[in-house]
């Protein structure tokens, strides 16, 4: 009786094992409270020391939103990828109808891929969010120039 119960167990873990791959890597971060390069500690009027967003230089700014782009650029590659890898294919439609469980497989795979298009979609709209507001820093920061046609 045990022993199916295993393999179920074992099959269910390693249908799910590539929602992990989806997984973004999260980076370590200060502690709440804790001021960053980017904060700067000041005494208000009462006296009182509060920590208030350094002061970015319209060059910093651009050099942030530049890098905001390439590393969500580098994770639409990484998104499309994994869609291009795990299509669904000829020997996953003989998993799903030969196999016990088949359709348990089909759905998670299934999902796993809308779940990689949503995101896709998401970090795309980001990327062409980002690259709007990189020209307008750009024509902000940079000399302005005018062109008339007569």
């Amino acid at each position: 009786m045990h022993r199916p119960c295993f393999y179920l167990a074992a099959f269910i873990s390693l249908m799910t094992a590539s929602v992990a791959v989806l997984a973004e890597p999260t980076a370590p971060t200060a502690p709440a409270g804790t001021p960053g390069p980017d904060w700067e500690t000041t005494a208000n009027a009462g006296g009182f020391y509060i920590d208030l967003p350094a002061a970015l230089t319209a060059d910093q700014l651009i050099d942030r939103i530049k890098a905001c782009r390439a590393a969500l650029g580098h994770r639409e590659e990484e998104i499309t990828r994994y869609i291009d890898e795990h299509q669904l294919g000829a020997k996953d439609t003989l998993i799903t109808i030969i196999l016990p469980g088949g359709l348990l497989y089909a759905a998670i795979r299934t999902s796993d891929l809308e779940q990689a298009k949503t995101e896709l979609a998401e970090v795309t709209e980001d990327r062409d969010a980002l690259a709007r507001d990189l020209l307008a820093m750009q024509a902000i920061a940079g000399e302005l120039t005018v062109a008339r046609l007569e």
